[in-house]
């Protein structure tokens, strides 16, 4: 590499890092947690303690921090069996102290098997 391309190539990843820095400490979301769970693992009897048990709960719950900064974002396959399912889900985060204005339920883009649990973070912006 030749003296002029190699002062280029570096000269474009410092400005990568300063712009990936600038986003990192603005209100940009991180996804914490992207689980999927899926009907056979549902309890047929949900209990406190059955639904504690199940990995995507622990993860999001384990993750879930309430401030304002965290939003749960619980995605279902089309159909009313799935929006169901998808409130009931709801309904217990809030019963384990998750508060309903941290959780959105809404349909998936896409083709889904089951529930997509997605915790996101916002970095709050230190320019107040």
């Amino acid at each position: 590499m030749s003296a002029p391309t190699k002062g280029r190539h570096w000269s474009g990843l410092a400005l990568f890092a300063c712009c990936f820095a600038a986003l990192a400490q603005s209100g940009v979301t991180q996804v914490q947690v992207d689980a999927q769970l899926d009907r056979e693992q549902w309890p047929a009897q949900p209990t406190t303690l059955a639904l504690l048990a199940l990995n995507p709960v622990q993860q999001v719950l384990s993750h879930f921090e309430s401030t304002s900064t965290c939003q749960i974002t619980i995605r279902y396959a089309a159909g009313d069996a799935g929006k169901y399912w998808a409130r009931d889900l709801r309904n217990w985060l809030v019963s384990f102290g998750v508060p309903l204005s941290d959780i959105t339920v809404e349909p998936a883009a896409s083709t889904l098997e089951g529930l997509q649990l997605v915790l996101e973070k916002s970095n709050p912006s230190t320019t107040h």
